[in-house]
This record gives C-alpha cells, structure tokens and sequence, in this order.
C-alpha cells in the first residue's frame, strides 16, 4: 500500500467521509440548539465547537483530496498534496482550538 493510494487506504477515507457527513449534521444541529435555546456551559458550547471544526476540516479537506487525485498528478503529486492538506487541517485546527481554549479552561 503507498502513502496516498491504494484500496484500502482510499475505502477507509470513503467510509470516514460518509460518517462525518452524518457527525457533522448532528453536531451542527447540537451547535445552533446551544448557541439559540441551550443553556450549556462555555466549556461545552466551545467542545461542541472545536468537534464541529475538526469534523468539517476533514470532510473539507478529504473531499478537496479526492477531488486533486481525480487528476493525474502522479504518486509524487499525491504525496505531495496529501502532506500539504494534512499540515493544512493541523494549522487551522490549532488556530480554531487556541481562541476556544480559554473557554475550555474556565478562564
């Protein structure tokens, strides 16, 4: 199996981007509930919000994936655009999660 093809590699990434897309449905309704009528602590409403960003950066950026690989770029390119959309997620995941930390923390 290489890095960024192969069967199995690419059925586990189908069948992650199946279950987000049902994890972000439900997460997002649980996000608008809490933010309009819940009266949830600062700690959960910002939990629910780093899950709902890091559910949305990978079904985001696995489709944009599927969508580079569906190009013949070769397996350089693959690796390529693999490692520069993972280091992509990472960086906006922490940016994301760095300003709800506080929350998080009670401060």
């Amino acid at each position: 199996m290489s890095f960024g093809s192969g069967a199995r590699w690419n059925t586990w990434l189908w069948l992650i981007q199946r279950v987000t897309a049902v994890l972000l449905v439900v997460v997002l309704g649980t996000h608008l509930w809490l933010s309009n009528f819940g009266q949830a602590s600062p700690s959960l409403s910002a939990l629910v919000g780093i899950l709902l960003l890091a559910l949305a950066l990978f079904h985001g950026l696995n489709g944009l994936r599927t969508v580079i690989l569906d190009f013949d770029v070769g397996t350089q390119g693959r690796k390529f655009a693999v490692i520069v959309l993972l280091l992509l997620a990472v960086l906006v995941l922490l940016f994301g999660a760095q300003g709800l930390l506080p929350l998080i923390a009670g401060g």
